[in-house]
């Protein structure tokens, strides 16, 4: 069973990815050209999956039958509606970032306590996170390089 502080820091995690920039524009996807709604499909995917990484935690947490907070978006989040596309990509690369490197100081501080099975859950999590925050940037150089940005 794990100590109110390893829950706290779990659910800090959890609260950082359920809350994420991506989720956020993936429920609030920006007006965009039509040459750019392909982009929109791609964030799709990118943000289901790191919605994976939060059913995982959940159901870490159902399974010790804890208490869940997901937490609520940041109120910024609500001042970025009328941005490029590009600045768009610049605030979810800088927001995946944040993200792993959150997962990196939660997964030493459970090695700490010697959560193992947490540890190795956020280790993965973060892994596929990292993968996320890689397909981010390959987006943005896609959009650097298309015609209509030019």
């Amino acid at each position: 069973m794990t100590n109110p502080p390893t829950e706290s820091i779990i659910n800090e995690a959890l609260i950082g990815l359920a809350r994420s920039f991506l989720q956020y524009v993936a429920e609030s996807w920006p007006w965009v050209d039509v040459s750019q709604h392909t982009i929109e499909k791609q964030l799709q995917v990118l943000a289901t999956r790191q919605r994976e990484d939060v059913r995982e935690l959940v159901q870490l947490f159902i399974d010790r039958e804890l208490p869940i907070d997901f937490g609520s978006f940041p109120t910024e989040y609500t001042d970025l509606h009328f941005i490029s596309l590009l600045t768009l990509l610049d605030w979810l690369r800088n927001g995946q970032s944040q993200i792993v490197d959150r997962l990196t100081a939660v997964a030493e501080s459970l090695r700490e306590s010697s959560d193992e099975q947490a540890t190795v859950l956020i280790e993965a999590i973060s892994v596929r996170q990292q993968k996320i925050a890689a397909s981010l940037e390959e987006l943005q150089r896609e959009l650097n390089n298309s015609p209509a940005e030019a």
